[in-house]
């Protein structure tokens, strides 16, 4: 087979891109690929704009290393060239919220098995406005984090680096609140927030089961929204998620629909998986099973 590897050597803590060269000559050695391009990303877009000149049949799969926001360029190539080509994942990123929801593999030995058994699975991608993602659309408290967190922090701390931030902002974080004019095809209601997240997977910011209803295959979004709720509120909401039960707190609202509008009150920063987005208001729609993915 032919394959690209598709690399951020910037991403995360720098451990998989180190092992690369292992990886791929064992690859070749079991003749599992008799070619292979390697194209190393500099700046932003990069693996974006390498996947558009791809041509048709010139590879049988591709490679990310890297983290979600690597994972989102290649994929937003993929579904904007309406290509088939199966996406095999290397997490090496800080948090790989997308890789993890999937359960793929992290070292090289499972991944060249799961190369060899080629198992693919289609799954959704969300769209927002003129842009794609894999995992999620998030405004609100701390959703501006991944933007603050430096390249040297990420690889010094790891997800730890996140948490550390949040912390420190708590104090200025709680005093956030946005109106949402929300409209799906089922519904429209208005509500004051703390934070909202789209997603299309469970798991958000190495967190578990955010949204526990999320099937990344049936072709609709999960909207999370946390209602405007004081400190002492917001405490107990977190006992809740720790005990699985948040879904049904007062100050929660969960919604699944295929298509979203989201208008809000304050032109805020929101994250497209860990990339800054553009404008408000937001539309959001599913492609169903527009992406395949090699699984274990």
């Amino acid at each position: 087979m032919r394959c690209l590897f598709l690399i951020n050597p910037s991403s995360g803590t720098k451990t998989i891109q180190k092992k690369l060269d292992q990886l791929i000559g064992q690859m070749i050695l079991k003749k599992i690929i008799n070619h292979v391009d390697v194209f190393y990303t500099q700046k932003k877009h990069d693996a974006y704009h390498r996947v558009l000149e791809i041509q048709p049949h010139e590879y049988d799969f591709l490679v990310s290393v890297g983290g979600d926001g690597t994972v989102n360029e290649i994929i937003s190539g993929i579904v904007e060239k309406e290509f088939d080509i199966p996406l095999a994942i290397l997490p090496g990123g800080t948090v790989n919220d997308f890789a993890n929801h999937l359960n793929l593999p992290q070292s090289t030995h499972q991944f060249i098995q799961m190369i060899e058994n080629m198992k693919i699975m289609k799954v959704d991608v969300g769209q927002v406005n003129d842009s794609y993602f894999a995992n999620v659309i998030a405004g609100g408290m701390f959703s501006d984090i991944s933007f603050q967190v430096t390249k040297a922090e990420k690889e010094r701390f790891g997800p730890l680096a996140y948490y550390i931030s949040g912390i420190r902002q708590l104090p200025s974080q709680l005093s956030t609140t946005l109106h949402l004019k929300v409209k799906t095809e089922n519904e429209e209601f208005e509500e004051d927030a703390r934070l909202f997240m789209i997603t299309n997977t469970s798991q958000v910011g190495g967190f578990k089961a955010i949204t526990p209803h999320a099937d990344i295959q049936d072709g609709q979004l999960d909207l999370l929204i946390i209602k405007k709720c004081s400190t002492t509120d917001m405490l107990s909401l977190f006992k809740d998620y720790k005990l699985s039960t948040h879904e049904k707190s007062p100050f929660i609202r969960y919604v699944q629909a295929h298509e979203i509008t989201i208008e809000c009150d304050k032109n805020i920063i929101y994250d497209i998986d860990g990339e800054e987005g553009t404008h408000f208001p937001i539309h959001v729609t599913t492609k169903n099973k527009a992406l395949c993915i090699i699984v274990p």
